[in-house]
């Protein structure tokens, strides 16, 4: 009994965490580009030893790698020229109040010091990793490939002036996690290198890739499992004990 009774115990732990990353989720389906979340699941056993004894405890080992789903969400169309978007895979390179990381929020503002951020307020970086900084201009265009041309304020109608390319990586062959402050890197903790692979769409946004559906039924089905392992563990309860009835010395 014992065995089971901790692997039920283990397994309600990991429940109690995938609970909280869909609440996560969620919490954050209205975010642009935010990458959903993945729960924790049981991928093997351990078993806790006792000295010169058989085993005596298995129980569930949770995968832990900070895994989250890749895949793109839905392009919105916005109008501004402001919201740019990725077609297809790949990331923008931005830098927040830690290390570098990698991003899909592609609704951008020029903050007081006149640099390139998104709304997460983190400031957009070039293809050599240094935040991008634009005067006052009349209008701002970005090309598919991340060159950023503005019309100065003041200037003739038709002025086209470079400012700089749009950090981009398509993260091919680097395996990517989330942080522990919710940033995007490499494994390693760096960045990918900017391979200009990714191609940008102008006036669109990337919406999350949260499917609200989804996370509402593995809720259910969550609460489901957890209702099945406390009658496991009930049902082991009731047999640990009348296991024991049946070997006490009758009195």
């Amino acid at each position: 009994m014992d065995r089971l009774i901790y692997t039920a115990f283990n397994t309600l732990n990991n429940i109690y965490d995938n609970r909280s990353v869909r609440a996560q989720n969620m919490a954050n389906v209205n975010v642009p580009g935010y990458r959903r979340d993945l729960g924790t699941k049981s991928v093997g056993s351990a078993f806790l030893m006792a000295e010169n004894t058989f085993q005596t405890r298995a129980l569930a080992v949770r995968d832990d790698s900070n895994i989250f789903e890749s895949e793109p969400g839905t392009l919105s169309q916005t109008g501004s020229d402001m919201d740019v978007a990725l077609r297809g895979d790949g990331y923008f390179m931005v830098k927040g109040p830690g290390a570098p990381s990698l991003t899909r929020r592609g609704d951008l503002n020029v903050n007081n010091d006149g640099f390139l951020i998104n709304g997460s307020k983190h400031l957009f970086l070039d293809k050599n990793l240094t935040p991008i900084k634009i005067g006052a201009y009349r209008s701002i265009q970005i090309a598919d490939n991340g060159d950023i041309f503005v019309q100065p304020l003041g200037s003739e109608p038709g002025t086209k002036i470079f400012v700089a390319t749009i950090g981009m990586t398509s993260g091919a062959g680097e395996r990517l996690k989330k942080f522990e402050d919710g940033e995007i890197r490499a494994e390693s903790g760096g960045l990918p290198l900017a391979d200009q692979v990714p191609t940008i769409v102008q006036k669109h946004v990337e919406l999350s890739n949260v499917n609200i559906t989804e996370e509402l039924v593995n809720t259910i089905e969550d609460q489901r499992a957890y209702e099945v392992n406390i009658k496991l563990i009930s049902s082991a309860t009731e047999a640990d004990e009348a296991g024991a009835s049946l070997m006490r010395m009758p009195s």
